[in-house]
């Protein structure tokens, strides 16, 4: 096995999971400091004991909230996860999915969300408001109301 495929998977409690790999986009922030700045803002940790928010990002399509996220993510030298929601994401496709590998064999995958939060990194929920109530309410313990902000994006 190779260092990558070692660093792509972890054993919990005698599981092999898969890990996704982190997202890999070309661009430079340009323009609008104070925006990033805000976004940063919420990441930030004055005490060890403090929890990072979970901000949301509102705004038109196209103003450049996936973007905006993904900048400030690689300003804090974070990989960044993207997941794709959709209105059929259900709370299970959040975690850990068991496929089928080539052997025939069951492979559990985990989603760019898992990944993240194993690895300590960010998490982009790109389309969010697509998703079910169901699948929003499954994220509750993680984004409940001392660690969420929302924000509206004039980029």
């Amino acid at each position: 096995m190779s260092t990558t495929e070692q660093e792509s998977r972890i054993v919990i409690q005698g599981i092999e999971i898969a890990l996704a790999c982190p997202d890999q986009l070309t661009f430079q922030w340009i323009g609008q400091r104070e925006v990033l700045e805000q976004l940063l803002a919420a990441w930030l940790l004055i005490d060890a004991a403090d929890i990072p928010l979970s901000p949301r990002l509102v705004g038109k399509p196209g103003v450049g909230k996936t973007t905006l996220a993904y900048a400030a993510a690689k300003a804090i030298n974070r990989d960044v996860y993207i997941y794709q929601c959709t209105m059929d994401t259900r709370p299970e496709d959040l975690l850990i999915t068991p496929v089928i590998d080539r052997s025939g064999g069951i492979r559990y995958v985990a989603s760019s969300l898992v990944t993240a939060m194993i690895r300590g990194q960010v998490c982009i929920l790109d389309e969010g408001n697509r998703m079910a109530e169901k699948s929003w309410a499954s994220l509750a313990p993680l984004l409940d109301s001392r660690r969420y902000i929302e924000s509206l994006s004039q980029a």
